[in-house]
């Protein structure tokens, strides 16, 4: 939905400058656009945080089962176990929040840019017709530099979520393997685990 909403707003830019009273009648088209990206950015956010919290489940999961097989079998005790990882989930949780961050600030700047919109729109249909020309050029360009940041957050932000997702990836499967395997799981496997991980971590 979201290049559809921008590519919309360029192309209203574009009829900005050549016709006073098609701008007129694409105002509420505008607006509308604008309701729709807050709408979208809404969602977004919701299926990030939602995604967020199924990974967390995922890996809180599969770490409480490693935690129960080594206690049991008596290769780690629970309070050992927990020490021996700690660092390794005090860093994921730091790259989680990082791409929390990025993906909060590319919320933000979908809001900006819809009040922007609102407010530029308004100004320039409030401004007479014979002098408005250059307030116009002055918003094409602004919007313009507002879609350009946008894109560059965007990507930042997927590529820090992309990250995160990785080293979740690694982690879970990395378990995963310690549980499915026939043998006993002992200290050493964590061990081996936890150094491998470090490596994509720090």
């Amino acid at each position: 939905m979201e290049p559809t909403a921008q590519n919309t707003n360029i192309d209203f830019i574009e009829t900005l400058l050549t016709s006073f009273e098609s701008r007129i009648q694409k105002i509420e088209t505008v607006f509308t656009t604008s309701d729709a990206v807050n709408e979208s950015s809404h969602a977004l956010m919701n299926d990030f945080q939602l995604s967020m919290k199924e990974l967390k489940k995922e890996r809180t999961q599969l770490n409480d089962l490693l935690r129960e097989n080594l206690a049991k079998s008596g290769s780690l005790r629970k309070n050992d176990y927990d020490i021996l990882m700690d660092e390794i989930f005090l860093l994921l949780d730091e790259k989680e929040k990082e791409a929390e961050s990025h993906f909060y600030l590319y919320i933000e700047d979908q809001k900006a840019m819809v009040r922007f919109l609102r407010q530029g729109i308004l100004d320039i249909k409030n401004t007479e017709k014979n002098n408005n020309a250059e307030k116009i050029t002055a918003f094409k360009l602004h919007l313009e530099t507002i879609l350009k940041n946008q894109q560059d957050r965007k990507e930042g932000a997927i590529n820090k979520f992309s990250e995160f997702q990785n080293i979740h990836k690694k982690l879970t499967t990395n378990f995963q393997q310690l549980l499915n395997q026939d043998v006993h799981i002992f200290c050493k496997d964590i061990k081996n685990i936890k150094k491998h991980l470090l490596e994509k971590l720090v």
